[in-house]
């Protein structure tokens, strides 16, 4: 989706708009972190590389997974709320810049989802799944239409 922004509104702050798209990347982050933190196992990758702290093991609330919505929740969602967290820092910074905005997108998601395939080859730790890939794309597809809908015609009007 082709979406410019340009504004002869001098009045509209960007470093406003700027901050608010950092803060929910924050957000993002942290919901997904979460998810993890409280919900998953702590035999994660993660914990192959850093140490586990000891309070973890008293946050997990372990949840049945037999459903699809719980199993979404629990497995896919973080990493869809990652990937809006990192298109939300790109999107703040290269605000004004499409060209440099759309670069760092795509060198972003060919890190994300190389990550992604490469666990299907075993040549990083972790289990491929598709659904992660479909979450990635719509949380890509949401946030694009966000920002041209209401974002974009907020700033030309």
């Amino acid at each position: 989706m082709k979406c410019t922004l340009q504004s002869n509104n001098y009045n509209f702050s960007y470093s406003r708009l700027r901050l608010i798209y950092l803060l929910i990347a924050l957000l993002a982050f942290f919901a997904g972190t979460a998810i993890y933190t409280f919900f998953r196992n702590h035999n994660i990758v993660l914990f192959h590389v850093f140490p586990k702290p000891s309070f973890l093991n008293m946050l997990h609330f372990p949840v049945r997974t037999d459903s699809l919505i719980m199993s979404m929740f629990i497995f896919n969602l973080p990493n869809g709320l990652w990937f809006l967290s990192g298109l939300l820092v790109i999107r703040a910074v290269w605000l004004t810049n499409q060209k440099w905005r759309t670069i760092y997108f795509y060198i972003f998601a060919l890190i994300a989802l190389s990550m992604e395939f490469l666990q299907l080859s075993r040549s990083i730790p972790g289990t491929f799944d598709v659904l992660d890939i479909v979450f990635m794309a719509l949380f890509a597809f949401v946030e694009s239409l966000i920002f041209c809908l209401f974002i974009k015609r907020s700033v030309l009007r």
